[in-house]
């Protein structure tokens, strides 16, 4: 394994507190899906630490927001719609590979 990917692995388990955490982990879904404000937290972290422009992530993607979701969304206003998607996986090899680029890859 790189220095950098040995590096952002080491950091997000480090930052979770959880030392089985692989380069493939998902931190969305799965078997180590994580409170989105503890991702949220950490990417905050992982971009100052590793230098990373992470303004392009679309968090929605992630952790689709679920309000009212026994409602049909055309009956409710904006504000109050809820996401209908799966979570799509956002995992440590993500992260990994935008720490590379300096940049967000994925949205």
């Amino acid at each position: 394994m790189k220095l950098l990917d040995a590096a952002v692995l080491e950091f997000a388990r480090d930052e979770l507190r959880c030392k089985d955490l692989d380069i493939d982990s998902s931190l969305s879904t799965g078997e180590f899906l994580t409170v989105r404000e503890d991702v949220y937290e950490l990417l905050d972290k992982y971009a100052e630490v590793f230098n990373v422009d992470c303004s392009s992530i679309n968090w929605r993607k992630y952790f689709p927001i679920q309000i009212l979701p026994f409602l049909p969304n055309g009956i409710l206003p904006n504000r109050l719609r809820s996401d209908r998607h799966k979570a799509s996986p956002l995992t440590i090899k993500m992260l990994i590979e935008s720490a590379k680029a300096g940049r967000w890859l994925y949205d």
